[in-house]
């Protein structure tokens, strides 16, 4: 059962549940019928093929933490970069090196258009990789980006290894999603349990933060602009789709998960936590 995971084995679990590192990123928050995973996946893929996010994020959020670290920075890594807005914001607004890495080429294909579109891509590296074995040596970058994404090798242990990839100083810009509440609903509770057994409440992500070797400069809630900016585009593509999709498990799931979304969403949220590495 999932309540008995320890935090660092949820991709263990999602891979026991038949899903690759590939697809766990877009099952952070769906229930999962695996009796026919193959169709399951290919509809979901089909529904997720056409939208720009595949979680809750804005550039308001992004450049908020941009702005709070207190150094310039030269060489950047973006961690579960997806389509990169993430990273096409970093190069906007920064002069650094960036390396843009995900497992999914698909995704950084589209990241590669975007950034030859407005003139990036000289800074900007992109790497299929694996982020549980990334091919980089110690003290590379003086800044990790990774915005919802460290969930899937489990956060302390992306604290943990990724680390060592900071020069001395350098800082972590790394968002999670976590309990808003000490008491949350039972049906709420027993969703996530279900769905991201190490979900855990703020205190105690800061508390593994510091354990790492962390000092925290802020943190602070995703606004609701976030959410919309995922689940608006999503439930009108799911409108388009149903119609000729009518009894698919993945549109189902994520019917279930809007509506879960909708009823209970404040008892749970994004944090976006900006931090530096201890000397």
């Amino acid at each position: 059962m999932t309540d008995n995971l320890a935090p660092e084995a949820h991709l263990d679990w999602l891979q026991q549940q038949g899903f690759d590192e590939k697809q766990a990123p877009h099952l952070k928050w769906l229930s999962k019928d695996m009796n026919e995973h193959d169709s399951y996946m290919t509809d979901f893929m089909t529904v997720f093929q056409t939208l720009e996010r595949w979680g809750p994020g804005s550039d308001a959020d992004s450049l908020k933490a941009l702005s709070l670290l207190p150094i310039t920075s030269e060489k950047i890594i973006d961690i579960g970069c997806g389509k990169g807005f993430s990273t096409t914001l970093l190069a906007q607004q920064t002069k650094a090196q960036i390396v843009a890495v995900d497992n999914e080429q698909s995704a950084l294909n589209q990241l590669g258009g975007r950034l030859s579109q407005q003139q990036l891509e000289q800074r900007v590296t992109l790497t299929c990789a694996s982020m549980i074995d990334l091919p980089f040596t110690s003290s590379s970058f003086d800044l990790i980006w990774s915005e919802g994404s460290a969930y899937i090798m489990g956060v302390e242990q992306a604290l943990k290894q990724w680390q060592s990839l900071l020069k001395s100083g350098g800082c972590l810009v790394i968002s999670d999603l976590v309990w808003l509440t000490e008491t949350p609903t039972p049906a709420a509770s027993e969703f996530w349990q279900q769905e991201y057994p190490d979900m855990q409440n703020i205190a105690t992500r800061l508390a593994q933060m510091q354990k790492a070797g962390f000092e925290l400069i802020e943190h602070y809630t995703l606004s609701e602009q976030a959410w919309l900016a995922y689940y608006q585009p999503l439930k009108i593509r799911i409108a388009e789709l149903k119609p000729t999709m009518p009894i698919s498990a993945a549109i189902a799931d994520l019917e279930r998960e809007i509506e879960f979304y909708e009823q209970y969403f404040g008892e749970f949220g994004c944090q976006m936590f900006v931090l530096k590495k201890g000397l």
